[in-house]
């Protein structure tokens, strides 16, 4: 039997316009929305004045309830606006009524139900994990098991950076939903970020950890491994799925691959296995351990580097768990391991603490490093019980030493074989195994392997083999994967979840504290290094491209490694003073953009060669009167953002460098910008911050603080998740939570310049040349700043970033201080 619209409560309210106080209708007193979000009637809208009375001509007005000036076209009148649908659907209307019928009449569109409370702080930690349903990445027929393949639908802005039409793999994670019942279903329906929250919220404590650590990693270890862009659910049924990008070429089809040159083809497998060597290097610092390898788990991407497939690996991992057994499975699993998996109690009990660690990663990938060497992945498939070990090695090792003999890596048969040792104490340390590959890749002399201390044995690691991930679906059997993903870049700064002791995968190896910079609740006393190069005030500090970027007032960049922070390159040719600079990653390249207090923004293509050259150049203004680029935002949409002293923002194309629209509402000069979910924050010495939509440039709304004694220019901001920090030139900082001010504090005796929020940190410093770090304690009802640590400098403080456990400072003595916690 087909339903009905409910009838409208004859009598409810009918809305009214806020102004003429005249009943809404859909004739002649229609709600019409301005951009500012407020709703009049046509009639008033017409009648409202100009912005102000030197604007007489202009299409504007301003909004008689927020007092915000919106752009309006007056030759079109109020029809050029929106209609409020929202407020048309709550009028009364009879003639509807009698023209509607049961057979015509469509059914109700479910009501989406708000996020339920107990949510509200996992969506703080998966914020920007959860990717928006209309993204639809699945394409193939989704299994409860396997991995998924697909494509996303449309481009997708920050925090993913990630295009349309770009191939992913969807790997499952075990949800139990329970669904509405019917009536229920009927009227509401949970919207698509409530559905994944709940969905996360049913794993445990440790599958949590697990998932957040991993999508954090893959962000930290780009261009070593596929990105884990986050989370997604079909809006029809669970599973919850992990998406990943995804490369169709994976290094076991190099094993079809005809043979031209023998010389040439060791070369380029040397070079492969050398960056699959970068590979697990990089995962070990992360703390995190395989478990097991396959040749599937590694992909190369379209500029021929080597990748590891998290996607794939947990899947290969999987299947190991459900079949320890099999060799079939196209795994190699160190003989420790396998131990551990086939005693069935101690992997229930999570009884492993010191088995498994970094030495099995490296006997797995002697074996990777065979397969390709030989071109023989059977002759590695796996050792198993039924045969003697020492006699599998030595046919192993005749088989290398014959591939090899002759060529360029010889000498590397023996660093392999070292590798497959049955004892874990005496294989050798990876980064020696590279050093000796890279050294026979590149002629040189040192080509054997430095003894090392054991780093292996001072870290705490987690083993993605034996975790939560993995060992979801045991009981359904092998998991088959094939394809493979495509590498991306992202800036995530969440770390792993330290647990304690030995649980879920968690492997404690005479562990120490990791805490740096980014956890300082656990710190006493910071050591600190100085990087010299500028010869004035430091004005700027930014991390792109493997790089770090210093900008100053003597008009020079200064370039650093953020390997050992060793000083690479001096960009000049601004003949003014820098006052901004922010580095912009993509797929394709990275740059390095600056502006200067003559109106001039300068882009630098950052790669290797670091080109002294800017990429392009231009000037914003030929006034002097209001010459000067005050600061700078990039976005994910491809634009760049300039804050003047015209008091306008103007956004420019970084495709063609074009300008494409200005933006104003600041009754000053603009002195800050910030870009966070979806939204530009920029900040003005009025005193005001304001808030744009990214997608149109459409004013949003206007934080400002009107008590007595506390309106100062904004000096500041910076924003994450739902929060807002902003600093001042009266000393005061102050906080925004859901663009509701929930707490302003005077910090120090004379300006804050620097303010910076990551995760639950707040870093501020300023004239008093002290840098304050608190910790921001949210019980949803009421936030509160607790005071950790300071560090005093000896001199002002200009510019703070937190980065990988350090606390980068910019000093106005010249200097560049490197904050670490000591240990």
């Amino acid at each position: 039997m087909a339903t009905t619209a409910p009838p409208v409560d004859a009598e409810a309210e009918t809305p009214e316009c806020p102004v003429c106080l005249s009943p809404f209708d859909a004739a002649s007193v229609v709600p019409r929305v301005l951009p500012c979000g407020h709703s009049l009637c046509g009639p008033c809208i017409t009648a409202l004045p100009p912005a102000s009375a030197a604007a007489a001509g202009a299409s504007s007005l301003r909004c008689p309830l927020c007092s915000q000036c919106v752009p309006f076209a007056r030759t079109l009148g109020p029809s050029s606006l929106p209609k409020n649908l929202a407020l048309l659907a709550l009028l009364p209307s009879p003639s509807h009524a009698l023209t509607a019928t049961p057979a015509t009449a469509p059914p109700p569109r479910p009501r989406q139900l708000p996020l339920h409370a107990a949510h509200s702080r996992l969506l703080s930690r998966f914020r920007h994990a959860v990717l928006p349903e209309s993204a639809s990445p699945l394409r193939s027929e989704p299994s409860p098991v396997h991995l998924a393949f697909g494509s996303l639908d449309f481009d997708l802005g920050a925090p993913w950076f990630c295009a349309r039409g770009r191939p992913v793999s969807l790997l499952p994670i075990e949800t139990q939903a329970v669904p509405p019942a019917k009536q229920e279903a009927e009227v509401y329906r949970p919207s698509h970020a409530a559905r994944v929250l709940a969905a996360i919220d049913a794993l445990s404590d440790a599958a949590k950890d697990e998932l957040a650590g991993l999508i954090a990693s893959s962000a930290r270890l780009a261009r070593l491994v596929c990105r884990l862009y986050g989370v997604w659910m079909s809006p029809d049924a669970p599973p919850l799925w992990m998406v990943s990008e995804r490369h169709p070429r994976t290094v076991s089809l190099l094993l079809e691959e005809e043979i031209i040159s023998r010389e040439e083809t060791v070369m380029q497998t040397g070079f492969l296995v050398m960056e699959a060597c970068e590979v697990i290097m990089g995962l070990h610092s992360e703390g995190l351990v395989l478990g097991c390898l396959g040749l599937d788990c590694f992909c190369i991407d379209r500029f021929g580097h080597c990748l590891l497939d998290l996607n794939q690996a947990l899947a290969l991992c999987r299947g190991v768990q459900a079949e320890p057994s099999s060799n079939s499975i196209r795994a190699f699993i160190a003989p420790e391991v396998r131990v551990v998996l086939d005693d069935i109690s101690r992997v229930k009990d999570r009884d492993f603490d010191g088995l498994v660690g970094c030495s099995s990663d490296i006997w797995s990938l002697g074996c990777v490093f065979v397969a390709l060497l030989t071109r023989d992945e059977q002759l590695v498939a796996g050792w198993n019980s039924e045969g003697l070990y020492d006699d599998w090695e030595k046919e192993v090792v005749t088989r290398l030493d014959a591939s090899l003999l002759g060529t360029i890596l010889e000498p590397l048969a023996a660093v392999i074989a070292s590798c497959l040792r049955y004892d874990p104490k005496c294989r050798p340390e990876i980064a020696d195994v590279w050093k000796c590959i890279r050294g026979l890749l590149t002629k040189s002399d040192d080509v054997t392997l430095a003894p090392g201390d054991d780093v292996a044995a001072q870290k705490s690691f987690r083993c993605l083999l034996l975790g939560e991930l993995s060992s979801m679906f045991t009981d359904s059997g092998a998991v088959e994967s094939d394809d493979k993903t495509q590498l991306s870049r992202g800036a995530d700064d969440n770390r792993l979840n330290q647990d304690h002791g030995s649980h879920d995968g968690f492997l404690n190896n005479r562990g120490n504290d990791l805490s740096g910079i980014d956890s300082p609740q656990s710190a006493g006393v910071f050591k600190s290094s100085t990087l010299l190069a500028h010869r004035d005030c430091v004005t700027g500090l930014d991390v792109g491209g493997g790089f770090l970027f210093s900008s100053s007032y003597d008009k020079t960049i200064n370039v650093w490694s953020l390997q050992d922070f060793s000083h690479v390159q001096c960009l000049k040719g601004h003949e003014h003073k820098i006052t901004a600079i922010v580095a912009a990653d993509n797929d394709s390249h990275s740059l390095c953009i600056s502006g200067d207090s003559g109106s001039g923004i300068f882009v630098w293509h950052v790669d290797s060669t670091l080109k002294e050259e800017p990429l392009n150049k231009w000037y914003e203004h030929d006034d002097w009167l209001y010459r000067g680029v005050n600061c700078l935002a990039v976005s994910g949409t491809g634009y760049l953002y300039t804050g003047s002293r015209d008091k306008s923002i103007k956004a420019w194309s970084l495709e063609d460098y074009s300008l494409r629209c200005t933006m104003t509402g600041h009754k000053s000069t603009v002195s800050c910008l910030v870009v966070a979910s979806g939204i530009l924050y920029s900040g003005s010495w009025d005193g005001t911050i304001r808030l744009w939509w990214l997608t149109d440039h459409t004013p949003l709304s206007v934080l400002e603080d009107d008590t007595a004694g506390t309106i100062a220019p904004v000096l500041s901001i910076s924003a994450e998740a739902n929060f807002v920090a902003s600093s001042y030139e009266n000393g005061y900082f102050k906080i925004w939570k859901n663009d509701m001010l929930v707490k302003s504090e005077k910090l120090q005796n004379g300006a804050v310049y620097a303010v910076k929020l990551s995760d639950k940190w707040l870093y501020t410093g300023g004239w008093d040349k002290v840098i304050n770090i608190q910790e921001l304690l949210d019980d949803e009802s009421e936030v509160e700043l607790r005071d950790v640590a300071s560090i005093t400098c000896d001199s002002i403080i200009t510019s703070i970033l937190p980065w990988d456990e350090r606390l980068i400072v910019g000093l106005s003595s010249r200097d560049i201080k490197v904050y670490y916690k000591a240990s």
